[in-house]
Protein backbone atom coordinates (compact mmCIF):
# COMPACT_ATOMS: atom_id res chain seq x y z
CA UNK A 1 0.00 0.00 0.00
CA UNK A 2 1.43 3.45 -0.90
CA UNK A 3 2.48 5.35 2.22
CA UNK A 4 0.26 8.33 1.27
CA UNK A 5 -2.85 6.11 1.27
CA UNK A 6 -1.86 4.64 4.62
CA UNK A 7 -2.27 8.05 6.28
CA UNK A 8 -5.51 9.14 4.61
CA UNK A 9 -7.84 7.86 7.33
CA UNK A 10 -5.76 9.43 10.08
CA UNK A 11 -5.51 12.69 8.16
CA UNK A 12 -9.31 12.82 7.85
CA UNK A 13 -9.46 12.51 11.63
CA UNK A 14 -7.19 15.57 11.84
CA UNK A 15 -9.71 17.42 9.68
CA UNK A 16 -12.56 16.37 12.00
CA UNK A 17 -10.66 17.75 14.99
CA UNK A 18 -10.08 21.06 13.22
CA UNK A 19 -13.73 21.31 12.15
CA UNK A 20 -14.67 20.94 15.83
CA UNK A 21 -12.31 23.66 17.09
CA UNK A 22 -14.10 26.51 18.96
CA UNK A 23 -12.24 29.18 16.99
CA UNK A 24 -13.42 27.81 13.65
CA UNK A 25 -16.95 27.13 14.90
CA UNK A 26 -17.32 30.72 16.15
CA UNK A 27 -16.13 32.07 12.78
CA UNK A 28 -18.49 29.72 10.90
CA UNK A 29 -21.52 30.79 12.96
CA UNK A 30 -20.67 34.46 12.48
CA UNK A 31 -20.37 34.02 8.72
CA UNK A 32 -23.42 31.76 8.45
CA UNK A 33 -21.49 28.78 7.09
CA UNK A 34 -21.67 26.49 10.12
CA UNK A 35 -24.34 24.25 8.55
CA UNK A 36 -22.25 23.86 5.42
CA UNK A 37 -19.20 22.81 7.43
CA UNK A 38 -21.36 20.35 9.35
CA UNK A 39 -22.52 18.88 6.03
CA UNK A 40 -18.89 18.51 4.91
CA UNK A 41 -18.08 16.72 8.15
CA UNK A 42 -20.90 14.21 7.66
CA UNK A 43 -19.91 13.57 4.04
CA UNK A 44 -16.26 13.06 5.00
CA UNK A 45 -17.31 10.67 7.76
CA UNK A 46 -19.24 8.60 5.22
CA UNK A 47 -16.17 8.50 2.98
CA UNK A 48 -13.89 7.50 5.87
CA UNK A 49 -16.17 4.52 6.56
CA UNK A 50 -15.29 2.92 3.19
CA UNK A 51 -11.52 3.53 3.24
CA UNK A 52 -10.65 -0.02 4.33
CA UNK A 53 -12.60 -1.52 1.44
CA UNK A 54 -11.14 1.02 -1.01
CA UNK A 55 -7.58 0.33 0.06
CA UNK A 56 -8.12 -3.46 -0.11
CA UNK A 57 -9.49 -3.20 -3.64
CA UNK A 58 -6.66 -0.91 -4.69
CA UNK A 59 -4.23 -3.70 -3.82
CA UNK A 60 -5.95 -5.90 -6.41
CA UNK A 61 -5.15 -3.32 -9.10
CA UNK A 62 -8.54 -1.62 -9.35
CA UNK A 63 -7.59 1.58 -11.20
CA UNK A 64 -10.93 3.29 -10.59
CA UNK A 65 -10.56 2.94 -6.82
CA UNK A 66 -6.94 4.12 -6.98
CA UNK A 67 -8.04 7.27 -8.80
CA UNK A 68 -10.89 7.77 -6.29
CA UNK A 69 -8.46 7.60 -3.36
CA UNK A 70 -6.17 10.15 -5.00
CA UNK A 71 -9.12 12.50 -5.58
CA UNK A 72 -10.23 12.12 -1.96
CA UNK A 73 -6.72 12.82 -0.66
CA UNK A 74 -6.38 15.94 -2.84
CA UNK A 75 -9.80 17.18 -1.73
CA UNK A 76 -8.89 16.65 1.94
CA UNK A 77 -5.78 18.79 1.43
CA UNK A 78 -7.86 21.48 -0.32
CA UNK A 79 -10.36 21.57 2.54
CA UNK A 80 -7.52 21.84 5.03
CA UNK A 81 -6.10 24.84 3.13
CA UNK A 82 -9.51 26.51 3.12
CA UNK A 83 -9.92 25.97 6.87
CA UNK A 84 -6.53 27.66 7.31
CA UNK A 85 -7.88 30.66 5.40
CA UNK A 86 -10.96 30.76 7.64
CA UNK A 87 -8.82 30.77 10.78
CA UNK A 88 -6.57 33.50 9.38
CA UNK A 89 -9.56 35.62 8.37
CA UNK A 90 -11.11 35.12 11.80
CA UNK A 91 -7.93 36.31 13.53
CA UNK A 92 -7.66 39.37 11.24
CA UNK A 93 -11.31 40.29 11.78
CA UNK A 94 -10.89 40.02 15.55
CA UNK A 95 -7.79 42.18 15.48
CA UNK A 96 -9.52 44.77 13.31
CA UNK A 97 -12.57 44.86 15.58
CA UNK A 98 -10.39 45.43 18.63
CA UNK A 99 -8.59 48.32 16.93
CA UNK A 100 -11.84 50.17 16.14
CA UNK A 101 -12.12 52.07 19.41
CA UNK A 102 -14.09 54.98 17.99
CA UNK A 103 -17.82 54.40 18.37
CA UNK A 104 -18.67 56.82 15.58
CA UNK A 105 -16.24 55.13 13.23
CA UNK A 106 -17.66 51.75 14.18
CA UNK A 107 -21.24 52.86 13.46
CA UNK A 108 -20.24 54.41 10.15
CA UNK A 109 -18.35 51.28 9.15
CA UNK A 110 -21.21 48.98 10.04
CA UNK A 111 -23.97 51.03 8.47
CA UNK A 112 -22.38 52.53 5.40
CA UNK A 113 -19.35 50.47 4.56
CA UNK A 114 -20.11 46.98 5.78
CA UNK A 115 -17.48 45.42 3.55
CA UNK A 116 -14.39 47.04 2.12
CA UNK A 117 -13.54 46.16 -1.52
CA UNK A 118 -10.84 43.79 -0.23
CA UNK A 119 -13.20 42.17 2.27
CA UNK A 120 -15.90 41.83 -0.39
CA UNK A 121 -13.51 40.11 -2.79
CA UNK A 122 -12.18 37.86 -0.02
CA UNK A 123 -15.73 36.97 0.99
CA UNK A 124 -16.68 36.25 -2.63
CA UNK A 125 -13.50 34.23 -3.17
CA UNK A 126 -14.10 32.09 -0.08
CA UNK A 127 -17.71 31.41 -0.97
CA UNK A 128 -16.67 30.42 -4.49
CA UNK A 129 -14.17 27.99 -3.00
CA UNK A 130 -16.84 26.55 -0.71
CA UNK A 131 -19.16 25.97 -3.67
CA UNK A 132 -16.26 24.26 -5.45
CA UNK A 133 -15.70 22.01 -2.39
CA UNK A 134 -19.44 21.20 -2.33
CA UNK A 135 -19.31 20.05 -5.94
CA UNK A 136 -16.14 17.98 -5.44
CA UNK A 137 -17.47 16.31 -2.29
CA UNK A 138 -20.73 15.42 -3.99
CA UNK A 139 -18.83 14.01 -6.96
CA UNK A 140 -16.62 11.85 -4.72
CA UNK A 141 -19.63 10.56 -2.76
CA UNK A 142 -21.36 9.72 -6.06
CA UNK A 143 -18.23 7.90 -7.28
CA UNK A 144 -18.12 5.98 -4.00
CA UNK A 145 -21.62 4.66 -4.68
CA UNK A 146 -20.86 3.83 -8.32
CA UNK A 147 -17.75 1.88 -7.23
CA UNK A 148 -19.92 -0.03 -4.73
CA UNK A 149 -17.48 0.67 -1.91
CA UNK A 150 -18.65 -0.91 1.31
CA UNK A 151 -18.48 0.21 4.89
CA UNK A 152 -16.34 -1.90 7.17
CA UNK A 153 -19.22 -3.57 9.01
CA UNK A 154 -17.00 -5.95 10.94
CA UNK A 155 -15.13 -3.08 12.54
CA UNK A 156 -18.06 -0.70 12.86
CA UNK A 157 -18.82 -1.63 16.48
CA UNK A 158 -15.13 -1.18 17.31
CA UNK A 159 -15.06 2.18 15.58
CA UNK A 160 -18.08 3.36 17.54
CA UNK A 161 -16.35 2.38 20.76
CA UNK A 162 -13.29 4.33 19.67
CA UNK A 163 -15.47 7.40 19.07
CA UNK A 164 -16.17 7.49 22.80
CA UNK A 165 -13.62 9.41 24.87
CA UNK A 166 -10.85 7.18 26.18
CA UNK A 167 -10.41 7.56 29.97
CA UNK A 168 -7.06 9.09 30.93
CA UNK A 169 -4.70 8.36 33.81
CA UNK A 170 -2.08 10.39 35.63
CA UNK A 171 0.79 8.37 34.12
CA UNK A 172 3.09 10.48 31.93
CA UNK A 173 3.77 10.26 28.20
CA UNK A 174 7.01 8.72 26.98
CA UNK A 175 8.00 11.86 25.08
CA UNK A 176 7.14 15.38 26.23
CA UNK A 177 8.37 18.28 24.08
CA UNK A 178 7.45 21.85 23.27
CA UNK A 179 5.56 22.67 26.48
CA UNK A 180 8.43 23.11 28.92
CA UNK A 181 7.69 26.81 29.39
CA UNK A 182 4.01 26.16 30.17
CA UNK A 183 5.02 23.40 32.56
CA UNK A 184 7.30 25.75 34.51
CA UNK A 185 4.60 28.45 34.66
CA UNK A 186 2.05 26.02 36.07
CA UNK A 187 4.57 24.51 38.50
CA UNK A 188 5.24 27.99 39.84
CA UNK A 189 1.51 28.60 40.37
CA UNK A 190 1.07 25.23 42.03
CA UNK A 191 3.88 25.55 44.55
CA UNK A 192 3.96 29.27 45.36
CA UNK A 193 2.70 30.30 48.77
CA UNK A 194 -0.72 31.91 48.82
CA UNK A 195 -1.15 35.53 49.84
CA UNK A 196 -2.81 35.88 53.25
CA UNK A 197 -5.30 38.26 51.64
CA UNK A 198 -6.59 35.46 49.43
CA UNK A 199 -10.26 34.92 50.26
CA UNK A 200 -10.45 31.28 49.17
CA UNK A 201 -8.37 28.24 50.02
CA UNK A 202 -8.61 26.84 46.48
CA UNK A 203 -7.10 28.08 43.23
CA UNK A 204 -8.36 26.70 39.92
CA UNK A 205 -5.88 26.44 37.03
CA UNK A 206 -7.60 25.76 33.66
CA UNK A 207 -5.56 24.37 30.74
CA UNK A 208 -7.53 25.22 27.59
CA UNK A 209 -7.05 24.14 23.98
CA UNK A 210 -8.63 22.32 21.06
CA UNK A 211 -8.65 18.53 20.83
CA UNK A 212 -5.27 16.92 20.30
CA UNK A 213 -3.09 19.78 21.57
CA UNK A 214 -1.67 17.91 24.56
CA UNK A 215 -3.62 19.34 27.50
CA UNK A 216 -3.68 15.99 29.29
CA UNK A 217 0.02 15.38 28.64
CA UNK A 218 0.88 18.75 30.20
CA UNK A 219 -1.32 18.06 33.24
CA UNK A 220 0.34 14.65 33.66
CA UNK A 221 3.78 16.28 33.66
CA UNK A 222 3.02 18.71 36.47
CA UNK A 223 0.96 16.16 38.44
CA UNK A 224 3.95 13.79 38.57
CA UNK A 225 6.66 16.38 39.18
CA UNK A 226 8.62 15.73 42.39
CA UNK A 227 8.19 19.36 43.52
CA UNK A 228 4.42 18.97 43.34
CA UNK A 229 4.43 15.64 45.14
CA UNK A 230 6.42 17.08 48.05
CA UNK A 231 4.33 20.28 48.22
CA UNK A 232 0.86 18.75 48.52
CA UNK A 233 -0.45 16.49 51.26
CA UNK A 234 -2.69 14.55 48.88
CA UNK A 235 -3.25 14.28 45.11
CA UNK A 236 -6.05 12.85 42.97
CA UNK A 237 -6.67 12.54 39.23
CA UNK A 238 -10.00 11.84 37.53
CA UNK A 239 -11.17 11.89 33.91
CA UNK A 240 -14.49 13.73 33.63
CA UNK A 241 -15.16 13.62 29.86
CA UNK A 242 -18.42 14.80 28.30
CA UNK A 243 -20.72 13.14 30.86
CA UNK A 244 -20.57 15.38 33.93
CA UNK A 245 -21.92 12.85 36.44
CA UNK A 246 -21.32 14.46 39.81
CA UNK A 247 -21.72 11.29 41.83
CA UNK A 248 -19.20 9.38 39.67
CA UNK A 249 -16.68 12.24 39.75
CA UNK A 250 -16.93 12.64 43.53
CA UNK A 251 -16.64 8.88 44.06
CA UNK A 252 -13.57 8.68 41.82
CA UNK A 253 -11.76 11.45 43.73
CA UNK A 254 -12.72 10.00 47.10
CA UNK A 255 -11.41 6.54 46.15
CA UNK A 256 -8.08 8.05 45.05
CA UNK A 257 -7.70 9.85 48.37
CA UNK A 258 -8.92 7.00 50.61
CA UNK A 259 -8.68 3.65 48.83
CA UNK A 260 -9.78 1.78 51.98
CA UNK A 261 -13.18 3.43 52.02
CA UNK A 262 -16.10 1.48 50.53
CA UNK A 263 -18.36 3.83 48.59
CA UNK A 264 -20.61 1.35 46.81
CA UNK A 265 -24.33 2.21 46.81
CA UNK A 266 -23.67 5.54 48.54
CA UNK A 267 -25.49 8.71 47.55
CA UNK A 268 -23.93 12.09 46.71
CA UNK A 269 -24.57 13.50 50.17
CA UNK A 270 -22.59 10.69 51.83
CA UNK A 271 -19.78 10.88 49.28
CA UNK A 272 -19.37 14.64 49.60
CA UNK A 273 -19.39 14.45 53.39
CA UNK A 274 -16.63 11.80 53.38
CA UNK A 275 -14.62 13.75 50.82
CA UNK A 276 -14.91 16.88 52.93
CA UNK A 277 -13.62 14.98 55.97
CA UNK A 278 -10.69 13.54 54.02
CA UNK A 279 -9.65 16.93 52.65
CA UNK A 280 -10.19 18.92 55.84
CA UNK A 281 -7.08 20.94 56.72
CA UNK A 282 -5.00 19.20 54.04
CA UNK A 283 -3.29 20.86 51.07
CA UNK A 284 -4.51 18.96 48.02
CA UNK A 285 -4.10 18.88 44.25
CA UNK A 286 -6.97 17.51 42.16
CA UNK A 287 -6.91 17.19 38.36
CA UNK A 288 -10.24 17.18 36.52
CA UNK A 289 -9.28 16.05 33.03
CA UNK A 290 -11.40 16.81 29.94
CA UNK A 291 -14.20 18.91 31.46
CA UNK A 292 -17.12 19.96 29.24
CA UNK A 293 -19.67 21.16 31.80
CA UNK A 294 -20.78 24.79 31.39
CA UNK A 295 -23.36 24.74 34.17
CA UNK A 296 -22.26 27.03 37.00
CA UNK A 297 -24.66 25.37 39.43
CA UNK A 298 -23.10 21.96 38.85
CA UNK A 299 -19.64 23.44 39.30
CA UNK A 300 -20.46 25.03 42.67
CA UNK A 301 -22.04 21.82 43.98
CA UNK A 302 -19.02 19.76 42.91
CA UNK A 303 -16.64 22.13 44.72
CA UNK A 304 -18.46 22.11 48.07
CA UNK A 305 -16.28 19.42 49.73
CA UNK A 306 -13.09 21.10 48.52
CA UNK A 307 -13.72 24.20 50.61
CA UNK A 308 -12.47 22.32 53.68
CA UNK A 309 -8.94 22.00 52.23
CA UNK A 310 -5.98 24.02 53.49
CA UNK A 311 -4.89 27.27 51.88
CA UNK A 312 -2.72 26.56 48.87
CA UNK A 313 -4.91 23.73 47.55
CA UNK A 314 -5.23 23.63 43.76
CA UNK A 315 -7.52 22.18 41.11
CA UNK A 316 -6.25 21.74 37.55
CA UNK A 317 -8.96 21.60 34.89
CA UNK A 318 -8.24 20.57 31.30
CA UNK A 319 -10.90 21.56 28.80
CA UNK A 320 -11.53 22.35 25.14
CA UNK A 321 -14.08 24.98 26.14
CA UNK A 322 -12.94 28.45 27.21
CA UNK A 323 -16.34 28.98 28.90
CA UNK A 324 -15.39 26.35 31.47
CA UNK A 325 -12.45 28.52 32.52
CA UNK A 326 -14.75 31.54 32.79
CA UNK A 327 -17.12 29.60 35.05
CA UNK A 328 -14.18 28.62 37.23
CA UNK A 329 -13.25 32.30 37.47
CA UNK A 330 -9.60 31.68 36.68
CA UNK A 331 -7.04 32.83 34.12
CA UNK A 332 -6.63 30.02 31.58
CA UNK A 333 -3.40 28.59 30.24
CA UNK A 334 -4.29 28.47 26.56
CA UNK A 335 -2.30 25.98 24.50
CA UNK A 336 -1.37 26.74 20.90
CA UNK A 337 -0.05 24.40 18.24
CA UNK A 338 3.36 22.81 18.81
CA UNK A 339 6.33 24.11 16.85
CA UNK A 340 7.43 22.18 13.78
CA UNK A 341 10.70 21.24 15.51
CA UNK A 342 8.86 19.79 18.52
CA UNK A 343 6.48 17.88 16.25
CA UNK A 344 9.38 16.34 14.32
CA UNK A 345 10.93 15.16 17.59
CA UNK A 346 7.59 13.71 18.73
CA UNK A 347 7.04 12.04 15.35
CA UNK A 348 10.49 10.42 15.34
CA UNK A 349 9.97 9.10 18.87
CA UNK A 350 6.63 7.44 18.12
CA UNK A 351 7.61 6.23 14.64
CA UNK A 352 11.17 5.09 15.32
CA UNK A 353 11.62 4.98 19.10
CA UNK A 354 14.24 7.75 19.02
CA UNK A 355 13.98 11.54 18.99
CA UNK A 356 15.60 12.22 15.61
CA UNK A 357 16.18 10.76 12.16
CA UNK A 358 19.96 10.38 12.49
CA UNK A 359 19.81 6.62 11.88
CA UNK A 360 16.95 6.86 9.34
CA UNK A 361 17.95 9.81 7.10
CA UNK A 362 15.94 8.48 4.11
CA UNK A 363 12.75 8.82 6.20
CA UNK A 364 13.37 12.40 7.32
CA UNK A 365 11.87 14.09 4.24
CA UNK A 366 8.77 11.89 4.44
CA UNK A 367 8.46 12.50 8.18
CA UNK A 368 8.70 16.26 7.72
CA UNK A 369 6.02 16.22 5.03
CA UNK A 370 3.69 14.23 7.27
CA UNK A 371 4.37 16.45 10.29
CA UNK A 372 3.59 19.61 8.31
CA UNK A 373 0.13 18.20 7.57
CA UNK A 374 -0.52 17.73 11.30
CA UNK A 375 -0.60 21.53 11.81
CA UNK A 376 1.04 21.38 15.24
CA UNK A 377 -1.42 18.89 16.78
CA UNK A 378 0.60 16.40 18.87
CA UNK A 379 -2.20 13.81 18.90
CA UNK A 380 -2.26 13.81 15.09
CA UNK A 381 1.53 13.51 15.04
CA UNK A 382 1.45 10.48 17.36
CA UNK A 383 -1.38 8.84 15.41
CA UNK A 384 0.38 9.14 12.06
CA UNK A 385 3.75 8.18 13.56
CA UNK A 386 2.16 5.05 14.99
CA UNK A 387 1.00 4.05 11.51
CA UNK A 388 4.51 4.51 10.13
CA UNK A 389 5.96 2.50 13.03
CA UNK A 390 4.07 -0.58 11.83
CA UNK A 391 5.71 -0.19 8.40
CA UNK A 392 9.29 0.12 9.62
CA UNK A 393 10.91 -3.07 10.81
CA UNK A 394 14.28 -4.27 12.05
CA UNK A 395 17.02 -4.71 11.26
CA UNK A 396 17.32 -2.38 8.30
CA UNK A 397 14.45 -0.03 9.27
CA UNK A 398 13.10 0.08 5.72
CA UNK A 399 9.50 0.61 4.74
CA UNK A 400 7.69 -2.61 3.95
Amino acid sequence: MPITELFLGAFLQVLFDRLASPELLNFARREGIDMRLKKWEKMLESLKEVLDDAEDRQLTGHLGVKSWLEDLRNLAYDIEDLLDEFVTESAESKSKAESNTSKAHSLLSNCCFRLSPREFMLNHKMRSKMEEMDAKLLEIVTQKDSLSLRENNEKRSTNHLQDKPIPTTHLIEGCFVGREDKKMEILKLLTEEEDDRTTTNIRVIPIVGMAGLGKTALAQQVFNDARVTSYFDVKAWTCVSDDFVMLAITKSILQKIDCTLSSEDKDLDWLQDKLKQNLSGRKFLVVLDDVWNENYGNWTILLKPFQSGAKGSKIIVTTRNSHVAEIAGARPFTLKELSLEACVTLFAFHALGVKNFDHHPYLEALGLKIVEKCKGLPLAVKTLAGLLRTKVGPPNGKLY
